[in-house]
């Protein structure tokens, strides 16, 4: 046998398929051409990854039942004479016995080189892998998405600190410089009698002072009259931003930062000073 066989016929042989009288033409040809012995060795290696496979998982019963009733609701096409033709598969050529089959990408093209064995094995391996990360995508989308997933999540719904030590000078500057502004500029509220003539008896003047929640005074630890305040965040706590008199001087300011967690669990008991600062008065 002078010819190369393609490799239609070297994996007939592999799965014994090929008929008997081929066989014996095959196997006398594959005892002395190497490239065809590669081939044919490679074909087993692939037959044995694949039938390491783990089987595939029944079809559902509504599935099959579904092609079932679609198979049988589509017309059987009329076929002259006896012979069955499947509508799958198309008729093979008639072929002469002792002949190859005509291919144009099988053993016997000369320009090609002896790595076919390696590169089909590397071929079936990285079938095999892409399988298998197929399967892993699939089953980490059915459990809920990536980890990546659900860092950006946490990321999204992180608070945003609206109060930093670098710029804590100026929010306590603009705090303070607002309240005495607004002292200023306050019209006072009467709370006198009117007299008969239109005058006005008694009058007193009420302004708005800032309080503190009672766990915040304690974890601060004065009782002076409060400045200003102002709720934020920071370094990604919520907290209340507390100015109040320098206790050892009158011309400056003391800024408290307290975690403000105390206000809605009491049990917690106090708040927790979380930056202190002293400035000048503006």
């Amino acid at each position: 046998m002078t010819e190369h066989p393609d490799t239609t016929e070297l994996s007939d042989l592999a799965e014994g398929l090929l008929p008997g009288t081929r066989t014996a033409d095959v196997r006398q040809h594959l005892a002395g051409c190497e490239l065809c012995a590669d081939v044919y060795a490679a074909l087993g290696e692939i037959q044995g990854l694949l039938g390491s496979l783990p089987a595939p998982p029944p079809m559902p019963d509504d599935v099959a039942a579904r092609i079932d009733a679609a198979l049988a609701a589509e017309p059987l096409p009329s076929v002259s004479g006896t012979a069955h033709v499947s509508r799958e598969t198309s008729t093979p050529a008639v072929r002469p016995t002792g002949h190859a089959r005509p291919s144009s990408t099988g053993p016997g093209r000369k320009d090609r080189r002896r790595g076919g064995r390696r590169r089909i094995a590397v071929l079936g391996a990285v079938t095999a892998a892409a399988a298998i990360g197929l399967g892993s995508v699939i089953v980490s989308s059915l459990n809920g998405g990536s980890p990546s997933d659900d860092t950006a999540h946490e990321q999204q719904t992180a608070l945003a600190d609206t109060f930093s030590e670098g710029h804590l000078k100026d929010k306590v500057t603009g705090l303070v410089s607002d309240g005495s502004a607004q002292k200023e500029s306050r019209t006072p509220r009467s709370f006198g009698m009117e007299s008969e003539n239109g005058g006005k008896t008694a009058e007193n003047h009420v302004f708005k002072q800032p309080t503190l929640p009672e766990c915040i005074r304690r974890g601060i630890g004065r009782d002076d009259a409060v400045i200003a305040t102002e709720q934020g965040v920071y370094k990604g706590k919520e907290a209340l931003l507390v100015v109040l008199p320098d206790a050892a001087n009158d011309t400056r300011v003391t800024a408290y930062i307290v975690e403000s967690a105390c206000v809605k669990e009491p049990a917690i008991g106090k708040g927790k000073i979380l930056l202190e600062h002293s400035y000048a008065r503006p």
